[in-house]
């Protein structure tokens, strides 16, 4: 979360130079400057990462620096500048006001100004007047600044990755559009851009168009988006949840709107203590009980109840039942590697099990119980597929046990 190593002064000879640098796919011309961080620059009012703050805009500069005070990880950041300096310049754009428009950096921007106020005397004085920024030329276009933000944001990391909910807002409105501004680029070149997979992109856009169908749910709240962002990790948990997830994002079909209606008031509601307690809203779902105590809203009862179905998937009747289910996907995907070893290691499971179930019965005679039903569902292809050696081993089986019978059988007393 340091934003240097070293503090970073620039000698007035080497206050502006010219670079190249390489930005998605084109590699452009840049000047880098100082810049007088009170008179020269001006914040972004779109940055994305205002986006989880107020969410209903901004009517001042001291209003964008409010709400970037309330963004993760800005205390660190103002330490760090604080003791060490700035060590990245940010990227700006001349307006047509002349002053420079922060597109990315304005959460250092933001710390300079605050410290420059800061210190009105001293050894400070004047300090944290300057911000270090790369001048974007005039063509660097809307599609350009999503590819620059994308370099940074998400291939990134520590304290300038985007929250989950702003890489999917950016992800939407990239893709999608938003109103006066047309689609930037397709899912595969934002994924390119972003060092992630076109699927990854995918389920986050699909998570975001979820989240809007919420804030059009929560339009009573004092700010819908606000609370969208908040419960955004629980409302894409729930988008993706299985065979649930697919029925209420199927927003044409409106035999899901009451089911859709009742899954966003549990979120309103606060049911969910954390976003992995959604991953059950199918088992939940198949358990009225469970499905009304969500509906009754109260808090974090889903939490509990993840408990509970996670204690049931996790006990040996769950594990056993899920084995055919497991061994026929194996099989459907070409795996060929089970053996005489794997049915020696079912059949010993299940000679366990019936054991237990049957209890105090002689195990021969559910063996014997278990041939017999074997032997009345013979069919002729069965019989045709016998080996000759099959069939003398079997009868010389049954005239061998046919002759126990005979002398044994009324003497033991056998029903």
């Amino acid at each position: 979360m340091m934003d240097a190593v070293a503090k970073l002064e620039v000698p007035p000879a080497q206050a502006e130079r010219v670079l190249y640098e390489k930005i998605g796919n084109t590699e452009w011309e840049l000047r880098e400057t100082r810049l007088d961080v009170q008179q020269d620059v001006a914040l972004w009012a779109d940055n994305p990462r205002l986006q989880t703050t107020a969410m209903e805009g901004f009517s001042s500069e001291a209003d964008l620096e409010e709400g970037l005070r309330l963004t993760p990880g800005y205390d660190g950041l103002r330490k760090s500048i604080q003791e060490i300096g700035q060590m990245q310049s940010i990227y700006v754009q001349r307006t047509t006001t002349g002053k420079y428009l922060v597109l990315e950096g304005a959460t250092r921007v933001t710390i300079l100004r605050e410290l420059d106020r800061k210190f009105t005397s001293g050894k400070n004085l004047g300090v944290f007047r300057y911000v270090q920024a790369k001048v974007l030329p005039q063509n660097f276009g809307e599609r350009d600044v999503a590819i620059l933000l994308a370099g940074i944001h998400v291939r990134g990391s520590g304290v300038r990755d985007w929250g989950r909910y702003i890489e999917a807002k950016f992800i939407y409105e990239t893709v999608v559009g938003r109103p006066g501004h047309p689609p930037l680029m397709n899912q595969a070149t934002l994924a390119d851009n972003m060092g992630k997979s076109e699927s990854w992109v995918a389920r986050l856009k699909s998570a975001y168009e979820f989240a809007l169908k919420f804030v059009e749910h929560v339009d009573d709240e004092p700010n819908p988006k606000k609370l969208a962002a908040e419960k955004f990790s629980v409302l894409e948990e729930i988008s993706k949840a299985r065979v649930i997830g697919s029925q209420l994002r199927d927003f044409e079909n409106t035999a899901y709107d009451e089911l859709r209606k009742e899954v966003f008031d549990m979120v309103r509601d606060d049911v969910f203590k954390e976003y992995r307690d959604a991953r059950f809203l199918k088992e939940f779902h198949d358990d009225e009980d469970a499905w009304s105590q969500l509906k009754s809203g109260e808090k974090h009862v889903a939490n509990k109840l993840a408990q509970q179905t996670q204690d049931k998937s996790s006990s040996p009747k769950a594990k056993i039942s899920a084995i055919p289910q497991i061994v026929r996907r194996a099989i459907d995907r070409g795996e060929d590697g089970f053996d005489d070893d794997d049915i020696a290691s079912l059949q010993q499971t299940i000679d366990l099990i019936e054991d237990k179930v049957h209890d105090g019965v002689h195990p021969y005679r559910l063996a014997l119980k278990k041939a017999t039903r074997t032997l009345n569902k013979a069919s002729r292809a069965d019989v045709v597929d016998l080996q000759l050696s099959d069939v003398t081993e079997f009868r010389e089986a049954f005239d061998y046990f046919n002759g126990l019978i005979g002398q044994h059988h009324q003497a033991g007393g056998t029903k």
